[in-house]
Formats: structure tokens, sequence, C-alpha cells
């Protein structure tokens, strides 16, 4: 009766510490005060056109963000509100953006 209570308890403890392990957050919220500056990358794509990305240096990283993502910071810090922005991993790439949260 003991081997099948430890048996048991041990299942659920193997259980609940593989999807601990598996739901890893790819979803993590900015601290504003963090954003050093917004960097806007102007070059031409290979059909000949303009094309302009948006970073945000972030923890001493730049992450890329869209467009959008830009606007609506700028416009947050210019009424002095309050924006609400994450950064999403990528699992497969690790690859990082800024969204709007």
């Amino acid at each position: 009766m003991k081997k099948l209570i430890l048996t048991i308890i041990l299942a659920v403890a193997a259980v609940s510490a593989y999807a601990a392990d598996e739901v890893k957050n790819d979803t993590i919220p900015v601290n504003n005060s963090q954003i050093v500056k917004i960097v806007e990358d102007e070059s031409v794509n290979s059909k000949g056109n303009k094309t302009t990305k948006f970073y945000f240096l972030y923890n001493g990283e730049l992450i890329q963000a869209s467009r959008h993502v830009v606007e609506s910071y700028n416009l947050c810090k210019k009424h002095d509100a309050k924006c609400r922005l994450a950064v999403v991993v990528n699992k497969k790439t690790n690859r990082k953006r800024i969204i709007l949260n």
C-alpha cells in the first residue's frame, strides 16, 4: 500500500514538473523605463523599394517592433500615459519582437 501511494505521488510530481517545464513564458512584460531609444532603419529591398524597420533599444539589445507599436508608444509617451508592451520570444528561433500587450 505504501509503495502504491509513493508511486502515485512520484507520478503526479513528475507530471507537474514536466508541465511546468513545458509552459515557459514566451511573452515577457516590458519595463518602459528601460527603453533607451527607438531606432528607424531605412533600407532598400530586392525590388528597389524603400523599407523602414523599427527597433527598440531595450536592455542593451535591439528588438524589432512594428510601425504601429512605435506610433502607439510615442503617443502614450506624448500624453504621459502608460504603454503596455511585451517582448514575444519565438521558442524555435529565439527571435524577439515587441508587441502591444
